[in-house]
């Protein structure tokens, strides 16, 4: 049982169920990452074509997120949920079978479009159950589970691609779908009344998302983590190519996202405590400077450093630390900027953030060729340029600095 500040108790099987749903999307994609050779060989397609299942991916769960709030809001979080994991289930299912690389291309979009659900749906059920001070509670329960997925995923992928072969990957999975959509039906109760649920409105819907993306102060704050995505994005799917050609066997590849996430991680922790000591505003300016050192350095080891592998694994680090300031508090800035639809505000955010990483993803391989020298120099060009949009933007936002940083720390 987990007790929140509500005094009230949450069953230990919800939490796990909150805590499946939250990590399962980045499960769907870290998991495999030490499977991508392998599965290129198997379809005998180019590198850069199987990445596009990556990128597919992300882009089914960018724009489903602005689905899947206002349905559940109609239909009810429960039922909108269950139909998400079985999309996530079947065409994880059908992943085994696939035999020709457009098979799996197709079902990786349906496989971002069936766990975009939990994603979204998770963060609904959590602002039904609980006050803000609880709902912060239980994320702080949460979240660590979050920051280590990317780590211990492609750890679990690389040990059963060795072992068992790529497909081993999907059916660890399936399995997992499976046990989510059992606690689904067996531990949640609906949480939004009848009573409560608003009139699925398409128009409406489409207005409030315009609005959103018509405030220039929200698209100048949600540029700081649609930056951070691309550049980590950018990243992980081109990182096993990269590394193997630095001279990591593929098996060894999961394990150099430990040092990631603990970076991350640790950035997390930084950004937390600076904020309250010297602003958000001066927060971000601070992670924006580690973020854009940590990606020129990155792209001058590999021309410079004696071992390359080894500095590469270290220097990209600096850069998820920076990215621990950014996509927390640039997030949190840009929801609000926007506090008359911040729903919305969340949903756009999410499919700009995955919507970027996505975009990232499919362009690397193609622009770069898989060659470790440009795809450090084409990583450290989107840090020079999300830092320059940030540095030239911000003059035309500091009048609405003092109302956000109220907004947020209350």
């Amino acid at each position: 049982m987990v007790k929140t500040m509500m005094n009230k108790t949450l069953p230990m099987p919800l939490v796990v169920l909150i805590a499946c749903l939250s990590v399962g999307g980045l499960i769907s994609t870290d998991i495999f990452l030490p499977a991508l050779g392998e599965m290129q060989l198997f379809y005998k397609v180019t590198e850069a074509q199987i990445q596009d299942a990556i990128a597919l991916f992300l882009f089914g769960v960018a724009f489903s997120q602005l689905v899947y709030g206002p349905l559940s809001d109609c239909l009810g979080r429960k039922k909108t949920l269950i139909a998400g994991l079985l999309i996530w289930l079947v065409s994880t299912v059908g992943v085994i079978y696939s035999t020709h690389i457009n098979e799996l291309l197709i079902l990786r979009l349906f496989q971002g479009i069936g766990s975009c659900a939990g994603i979204t749906i998770s963060r609904a059920i959590i602002n039904d159950m609980m006050d803000k001070k609880s709902s912060a509670q239980l994320y702080l329960v949460i979240f660590p589970f979050v920051g280590m997925s990317p780590a211990i995923a492609p750890m679990i992928g690389g040990i059963l691609t060795q072992h068992f072969g790529w497909r081993a990957c999907f059916i660890f999975l399936t399995l997992f779908i499976i046990m989510t959509l059992v606690l689904c039906f067996s531990a949640l109760r609906e949480t939004l009344p009848v009573e409560k649920r608003q009139k699925l409105s398409v128009l409406a819907a489409a207005v409030s998302t315009v609005n959103v993306l018509r405030n220039k102060q929200f698209l100048f704050y949600a540029a700081i983590p649609c930056f951070a995505y691309a550049a980590y994005f950018a990243y992980i799917v081109e990182s096993p190519f990269m590394l193997g050609r630095l001279g990591l066997s593929p098996v060894y590849v999961g394990y150099t996202y430990i040092l990631l996430s603990v970076s991350y991680v640790a950035g997390n922790l930084t950004a937390k405590k600076r904020s309250r000591s010297v602003g958000i505003e001066e927060t971000i300016r601070q992670g924006y400077r580690i973020f854009v050192v940590g990606g020129i350095i990155f792209a001058l080891q590999m021309y410079l450093s004696p071992v390359p592998l080894l500095s590469s694994i270290i220097t990209i680090s600096i850069l998820t630390f920076g990215n621990g300031f950014l996509l927390p508090l640039g997030t949190a800035s840009a929801i609000a900027a926007h506090p008359q639809a911040s729903g919305t505000a969340s949903g756009v955010m999410g499919a700009l953030q995955l919507g970027s990483a996505a975009i990232a993803t499919f362009l690397i391989g193609k622009l770069s060729a898989h060659a470790p020298g440009m795809t450090a120099f084409i990583i450290a060009c989107v840090c020079v340029l999300g830092f320059l949009v940030y540095v030239f933007g911000q003059s035309g936002f500091m009048e609405f600095v003092s109302n956000k940083e109220s907004n947020i720390n209350d």
